[in-house]
């Protein structure tokens, strides 16, 4: 199983190290993850040598037109309009999800993948996003969106992969299967915890 959304404390609003939740993850049984804190690959990379996980460095954009996860990059993107971020992951050898697409609005970018199972979504977000990729035959991925400990693993990605090239081909050939914990309560506490920090961390919001 992979946990193919974490954010860590190089995330503004992260709330975990990277060591501590591939330990968390490993006794749940996972055999990976990506890393994809906002704006940063650091998280990533602190870990990306680890021989007993597999680590998916990433990042998470965001655009205009949505939340865009860079996976399989080494670099940092640095552009935040969707079409060019898109070019520019690719051209660093990564591919291009959009996160929870149906979370704040519809989908409206061409990415190579689509979060069709999110932690911090609704099930009727999450529903929606799944018929979506099923309709249109797109590749798809799950996560938890993970910044706490409690809420990782919650949703999986089941996919074999060994290393990161895997991982990637595996989504791009759509040989994965997605499932886990979507309740209507779990977004609600999300939101409750993200709110409290928002304000402990003096109004800063995450670009």
């Amino acid at each position: 199983m992979f946990d193919l959304h974490i954010h860590t404390i190089y995330s503004l609003d992260g709330k975990e190290k990277p060591e501590d939740i591939l330990k968390y993850l490993k006794k749940k049984g996972f055999r990976g993850l990506a890393i994809v804190d906002h704006n940063t690959i650091k998280g990533a990379l602190k870990v990306i040598k680890r021989k007993d996980m597999v680590v998916i460095p990433g990042m998470e954009i965001n655009t205009r037109k949505g939340h865009i996860l860079a996976f399989g990059i080494m670099e940092e993107i640095k552009s935040r309009e969707a079409d060019e971020a898109i070019d520019e992951i690719h051209d660093k050898g990564g591919i291009a999800i959009l996160a929870h697409p149906f979370r704040f609005s519809k989908p409206c970018i061409k990415a190579d993948a689509f979060e069709a199972l999110n932690g911090r979504c609704f099930p009727m977000q999450n529903k929606k996003a799944y018929e979506y990729v099923l309709k249109n035959n797109f590749a798809y991925t799950a996560g938890s969106d993970g910044h706490y400990l409690w809420e990782m693993g919650r949703i999986y990605t089941k996919m074999e992969a060994e290393d990161i090239d895997e991982a990637i081909n595996e989504i791009l050939k759509k040989r994965v299967e997605i499932g886990g914990e979507n309740s209507f309560l779990h977004p609600i506490k999300c939101k409750f915890y993200s709110s409290i920090d928002f304000i402990r961390r003096g109004f800063k919001r995450v670009r």
